[in-house]
């Protein structure tokens, strides 16, 4: 099960890298778009290979889904042209949906994924106001994208695949 959440991080980290780069301006968007929606299709395989393990299978499930939706959702706006504010409502509820998670990790003791899941909320919550009220903190977001592939993805996701914890 860890080692499955730690091949999602390093996943995910891959696309926000990817995303800051191109809000920078450093990649094209179709390529991008096309990372989004194949990092989407392959989280989403692997969340549900943990739905049958009981509630915190279900819940991690539920909380990749989230990320699998946005990359769908980007691949749309990136590969598409579609002009993002839907992505960006959604990010709007994703930043609810993180801060929630947040309280339950906290609650139980889970240091590392409440402050994950704060930064996520903090990054979705840029993004919805980038995306959908056109508010001008594309190079902030591109960082925080950046900043969070490696502190809150990279780095924990390969601790977990080789060590077994976060840290």
């Amino acid at each position: 099960y860890m080692y499955m959440l730690g091949y999602v991080l390093v996943l995910v980290g891959f696309v926000f890298f990817a995303n800051g780069m191109t809000l920078l301006g450093k990649t094209g968007g179709k390529e991008v778009g096309m990372l989004n929606g194949g990092v989407a299709v392959l989280i989403l395989i692997a969340a549900f290979t943990g739905a049958g393990l009981g509630p915190e299978g279900a819940a991690s499930t539920t909380l990749i889904s989230v990320f699998a939706l946005i990359y769908v959702i980007a691949f749309g706006v990136f590969t598409l042209g579609h002009d993002g504010k839907g992505l960006g409502w959604y990010c709007l509820f994703a930043t609810i949906v993180f801060l929630w998670y947040a309280s339950y990790f906290f609650g139980v003791g889970a240091m590392e994924l409440g402050m994950f899941n704060i930064a996520w909320g903090v990054l979705t919550l840029v993004a919805f106001l980038v995306l959908a009220q056109g508010k001008a903190l594309g190079t902030l977001l591109a960082y925080l994208f950046i900043a969070e592939s490696f502190v809150t993805l990279l780095i924990p996701g390969m601790n977990l695949l080789l060590k077994g914890t976060f840290f």
